[in-house]
């Protein structure tokens, strides 16, 4: 089904008659309907044309393909590279004002909060490409359930990793074989960090719903506010009254937890159709199976990511503090190339599946053009400043030469190839818009958390050296294209009679 403006105003003339017959004519109901009607009428009038509604939503399956993706998707960007300054901060803050072994203990306990954290980020992908998906099909009633349903699905599951992660943060330390040096800091760290992933997975889920609504401003706000409240504490609690490593945690945890209630608040406020509320419906089991069909794999996804660097982690673990330290610089200014690509890809998502539900796949496709193209000539122009830059802006975090020298030696084997990755996000955003969850969980799982392991346990007791491990990343994003490409033209092929997980949602 295709959606225009036109359509959305003869349906809009087609209510008001209806509303108003009774009473008066056809020109007299059109001059004097009332208030709540013509919010109605607007909003999708407005949607239909690509223009936000009053409360921030906007329908994609119309307008200029190239303009609307580009809008939607900068908000996303900007807030992924506010995310990457609000880690800068903690990063710097810490490197600078606390312990020698500071940035080592952010490491480590960092990459346990990613396991946890990266799956609700995927999980939060795959509830976009179900939101967007009964948006653009116009289906409120279930869009209802399922935003209510996400919701509390995170919130619960954040409580229970929680409770799980103080129990067991001292075995998840010594299972990465953390340096007795900074294992102390690293466990304060984690354990105060640890009461921050039930408002970090309801801010990601929400984050995803305001995404597949075409809203991507809004939690670019609420996150920008979010960043300038951390970094206020930051030099309040740890700058001036010296509370280390601990008060950078808390800082931490007090923005995080401001973050997911404001996001909170902000879904009640969204068209009261389908808006966040106590009194909302849970999806019923079969929908809620769907849903899960969805996330999981898409959580998944992160998760082998997130996995894949654990286990690196302790291959790089045995090279000393340095290469440890070096690595989380790397990570820091990685950060500029790996976001604008994974957000670009989330936003991609999104749109394709609104143009999905909508019926629009000719748009599907030249979006997909289009993206291909972007991500391509962008990422290329960005790696090729950072290389340039790359020494400075390392050398603003650490003045250790052997940390410095790591983190370098990273960036100018990695950042040259690093096109591919950015494709890889392209071809998994456009394959979740089509509801197809599983190839991307599978791609990961083989390039990522198998390739990478086994490149690195072959390798390095003949060639101990940190190249084997810059190395693996580099191979690894040619495998992963090589399954995601010929997958995506499989599903999109098949795409007019879809058996993904959205038939479904609308059944």
């Amino acid at each position: 089904m295709k959606f225009s403006k036109e359509l959305y105003v003869e349906q809009a003339h087609k209510l008001s008659k209806k509303l108003f017959s009774k009473e008066k004519s056809e020109h007299d109901a059109s001059d004097e309907i009332t208030s709540e009607a013509s919010d109605e009428i607007t909003s999708e009038a407005s949607d239909a044309a690509g223009i936000p509604s009053k409360t921030g939503e906007v329908l994609m399956s119309s307008g200029s393909i190239h303009r609307t993706l580009l809008m939607y998707a900068l908000p996303v960007l900007i807030m992924q590279l506010l995310q990457q300054l609000y880690n800068i901060a903690d990063c710097a803050v810490i490197g600078r004002l606390c312990s020698g072994f500071g940035l080592a203990a952010l490491g480590v306990s960092g990459l346990i909060l990613a396991v946890h954290i990266n799956f609700f980020i995927g999980f939060a992908v795959g509830v976009t490409s179900a939101v967007s998906y009964l948006f653009g099909a116009q289906n409120f009633e279930k869009l209802r359930e399922m935003i209510a349903t996400s919701i509390w699905l995170a919130a619960a599951a954040g409580l229970f990793l929680t409770l799980i992660g103080e129990q067991l943060g001292r075995n998840y330390l010594i299972w990465l074989s953390c340096p007795l040096e900074a294992f102390n800091d690293a466990l304060l760290y984690l354990r105060i960090c640890l009461w921050g992933l039930i408002p970090q997975l309801v801010y990601n889920v929400a984050n995803g719903v305001f995404r597949a609504l075409g809203n991507t401003r809004t939690p670019l706000y609420w996150l920008a506010a979010s960043a300038v409240l951390n970094i206020i504490l930051n030099l309040l609690i740890v700058g001036i009254f010296d509370y280390g490593l601990a008060g950078a945690a808390l800082t931490t945890l007090v923005s995080q937890w401001a973050l997911g209630i404001g996001m909170l608040w902000r879904l009640t406020r969204i068209d009261e159709r389908f808006s966040f509320g106590a009194s909302a419906a849970f999806l019923p089991i079969q929908e809620l199976f769907s849903l899960l069909r969805l996330g999981i794999p898409s959580g998944m996804q992160a998760a082998f990511m997130s996995l894949s660097s654990l286990l690196i982690q302790i291959n790089i673990d045995s090279f000393g503090p340095a290469a440890m330290a070096g690595m989380v610089l790397f990570a820091k200014i990685e950060g500029f190339l790996y976001y604008p690509a994974f957000a670009y890809g989330m936003a991609l998502t999104g749109f394709i599946g609104q143009n999905f539900g909508a019926g629009r796949l000719d748009r599907v496709e030249e979006a997909m053009r289009i993206s291909r193209r972007t991500t391509i000539y962008s990422t290329i122009v960005i790696c090729s400043a950072l290389l340039l830059m790359s020494k400075p802006i390392l050398g603003f975090f650490t003045e250790d030469a052997a940390t410095l020298s790591n983190a370098l030696a990273a960036v100018y084997w990695i950042f040259p190839v690093y096109f591919l990755y950015s494709l890889n996000q392209v071809y998994i955003g456009g394959l979740k818009g089509l509801g197809e969850t599983a190839v991307p969980m599978l791609s990961a799982l083989i390039a990522y958390a198998i390739f990478r392991v086994v490149w690195c346990e072959s390798l390095l007791p003949y060639w101990h050296d940190m190249a084997v491990i810059y190395s693996a990343y580099d191979v690894s994003f040619a495998i992963s294209l090589m399954i995601l490409i010929p997958a995506y033209r499989r599903v999109f092929k098949h795409s007019e009679h879809p058996k993904s997980a959205h038939s479904a949602l609308t059944a």
